[in-house]
């Protein structure tokens, strides 16, 4: 059966673009996508698509202006409109300190996704096909990709669409052969100082001496693995949501009910919450999920670590995920100088003031019998070696310990304030007050009280 036919029968039957769809065709000179144009072309008639076409210079080689020229005149040809544009894909890459690849792809993608908004396509079309999918599933082996990874590139992404992942390139090779349809060759398809093109030249070549079909088993495998993948998206979604939820600025998992899960469920739950918080999962390896696993399993309460485009640490029961570590407290401090209301980081106030009774302490109210305390008083973050003395003991503890006792997170002990008289540490602002100076009935009282 002619490629054409084989071509039109897989699009209806997969359902990848319907009919009447306005489609923008990323050409970029080369023979797959030249191929993707042309059969998408003479099927335009038929299934009443309106193709776009887009084409970026990457300004990369000497050659990348005669690319640009010669896609114009092939549009120009076939009557399909065409957007070009030049980026100095190797200046941005440089002032990004990014990996010329990937700085290269995400260019790619953002010109694309700009191009398919003005044009009011629904599809963007891109020429991959099975044996760029055998690559991607080989790299993507090679950086510790786990099965989500390993499922490959998607016939459908949200815009993006491969309509061609099901054909081989010597396929589109004879078919461009046949027609008498020209295209460019890449010379940095060479270059193996390119991971990609060491796969494409030296590994698939000697996996090829062991299995001549090892493009299509790895194609095929990554489509099941697509299957096993979309059944635990649903899945992992459902988890997610009952083991985690959104907080400030990042998203927080409950250590023990993520714990509980199966060990399956384990990693995808984790990637799931790096996706909620990076927007996507690019350069998240295996190795990255195991290290957070053994940031939640570890026997220290809290700790921290970085991944790429990600902030997560452990805070007893909870695993935060957030885009960046928060910032420290700057050092606040303050004399209490006389009765009033005094601002509080945060956008709380303090407010001092003298009663002739109690009037009754709360989480956010302490009350000083007025005659043993005399202004003016401190109000400053805690310092080490700062000491309390709590109820019912007779000695003082460091705050170092109380924090402890009472879980307060590496953040919640930065911003934790505290009230001095002579050095004398008072109330630890919202959290405890020190034994004595409590006030006898009838007696005047030092109120100190949080108010938003």
């Amino acid at each position: 059966m002619p490629l054409l036919n084989q071509f039109h029968k897989f699009l209806m039957q997969s359902g990848c673009i319907p009919e009447g769809s306005r489609v923008l065709v990323a050409v970029s000179g080369g023979a797959d996508s030249v191929a993707l144009l042309s059969l998408l072309h003479q099927l335009a008639d038929s299934m009443d698509l309106h193709l776009r076409a887009a084409h970026l210079d990457h300004t990369l080689r000497d050659t990348s202006c005669a690319d640009a020229q010669f896609v114009e005149r092939l549009c120009a040809d076939l009557g399909v409109p065409l957007v070009v544009e030049r980026r100095d894909v190797a200046g941005i890459a440089k002032q990004r300190k990014g990996n010329l690849e990937e700085v290269a792809r995400d260019i790619r993608r953002d010109f694309l996704e700009s191009v398919a908004q003005s044009r009011n396509c629904q599809l963007i079309a891109l020429g991959h096909h099975a044996d760029d999918q055998a690559e991607t599933f080989l790299l993507r082996l090679l950086r510790g990709s786990g099965p989500a990874g390993l499922a490959g590139m998607r016939l459908v992404n949200q815009l993006v669409v491969r309509p061609l992942l099901s054909f081989h390139r010597d396929e589109l090779l004879a078919y461009l052969q046949e027609e008498g349809i020209a295209w460019r060759e890449d010379e940095s398809n060479l270059d193996q100082t390119f991971t990609r093109n060491r796969v494409r030249h030296s590994l698939l070549p000697l996996l090829e001496s062991y299995n001549p079909n090892i493009s299509g088993q790895l194609a095929g495998l990554c489509e099941l693995m697509r299957q096993d993948d979309d059944f635990w998206v649903a899945l992992v979604a459902q988890e997610l949501a009952r083991c985690g939820k959104w907080r400030d600025d990042g998203y927080a998992l409950e250590r023990s009910l993520l714990l509980d899960l199966a060990p399956a469920l384990i990693g995808r739950v984790i990637r799931a919450a790096l996706q909620q918080v990076r927007g996507d999962l690019r350069g998240v390896t295996a190795t990255h999920i195991a290290d957070v696993l053994k940031l939640a399993r570890a026997d220290s309460p809290q700790g921290e670590m970085n991944l790429p485009g990600v902030w997560i640490a452990r805070r007893y029961e909870k695993l935060l995920f957030s885009k960046r570590k928060p910032e420290l407290a700057e050092h606040f401090a303050v004399v209490l100088s006389v009765p009033g209301n005094y601002s509080l980081p945060g956008g709380q106030i303090l407010q001092v003031s003298l009663a002739e009774q109690s009037l009754g302490e709360s989480a956010d109210t302490v009350e000083f019998a007025a005659a043993s305390v005399s202004f003016p008083l401190q109000l400053r973050h805690c310092q080490p070696g700062d000491r309390l003395r709590p109820s019912g003991m007779s000695g003082t503890k460091k705050l170092q310990d109380l924090f402890v006792d009472l879980k307060l997170t590496k953040e919640e002990r930065q911003k934790a304030l505290v009230v001095l008289v002579d050095d004398e540490v008072l109330w630890v602002v919202g959290l405890r007050r020190s034994e004595g100076r409590r006030p006898r009935d009838g007696e005047a009282v030092l109120q100190l009280v949080i108010k938003p």
